[in-house]
């Protein structure tokens, strides 16, 4: 698995394209917000904002999808001050609860689940996080949406063995649609899909188009 703070995608060439940023709500029947924030730490009003392309990319991978089922986004935009806390916090967990690794083996375990701010994508407007709904509720993914992983199970992962064969299945209806419209997932997250940013660059043998964006510039 390769990690956001591998040398490999710190190096990505960054040119920012200047694309706007565009509200995702309303964009396509199919392609609903979860306005309860309630999975989140952002109180950003921006979360469901992401760049023009992107949302244009959500409207075709729910387009998708089978009939009945309904792409869910929880989370698309991030200002960079909360990504720096949210990995700053996520330090502090895996450190409380890991004591016996050392600072480097505590930041690379943090890597796996929250992205180093100089490489998040959520701020750059090229990420989003997203499920799958149908009639009005959630499909079973094997662990809820941000849940911590925890080994040696680590049921956030995209591959993990551990859930059952529903929740696998829903989990490759989801990778199906979103790597068809040209996202890229980041593996130990099923919910993480990407275009634009630096770990798509990496994966895509691409520069980054999208750096992190100033919250007051989408005013």
């Amino acid at each position: 698995m390769i990690l956001l703070n591998d040398a490999r995608v710190l190096a990505v060439q960054l040119r920012e394209s200047g694309e706007e940023m565009v509200s995702l709500a309303g964009l396509g029947a199919r392609l609903e917000v979860d306005w309860s924030r309630s999975q989140i730490a952002s109180n950003s009003e921006r979360f469901c904002y992401a760049r023009r392309t992107v949302g244009q990319m959500l409207v075709k991978a729910a387009q998708s999808l089978p009939q009945g089922l309904i792409l869910y986004l929880k989370e698309a935009y991030r200002p960079y001050g909360r990504q720096i806390k949210s990995f700053e916090e996520s330090l502090d967990w895996f450190a409380e609860r890991n004591p016996g690794l050392d600072a480097d083996e505590i930041y690379r375990l943090t890597c796996q689940y929250v992205a180093p701010p100089q490489v998040a994508g959520h701020p750059t407007g090229g990420a989003v996080d997203v499920t799958l709904m149908r009639d009005g509720h959630e499909l079973d993914m094997g662990c809820a949406f941000n849940e911590e992983p925890e080994a040696p199970r680590n049921l956030p992962y995209t591959e993990c063995p551990y859930v059952s064969e529903d929740a696998q299945a829903n989990r490759k209806l989801l990778a199906d649609a979103m790597s068809a419209a040209g996202f890229v997932n980041y593996p130990s997250e099923w919910w993480h899909w990407s275009y634009g940013d630096a770990y798509w660059g990496f994966v895509s043998h691409n520069p980054a188009c999208y750096t992190a964006q100033d919250e007051t510039s989408l005013e």
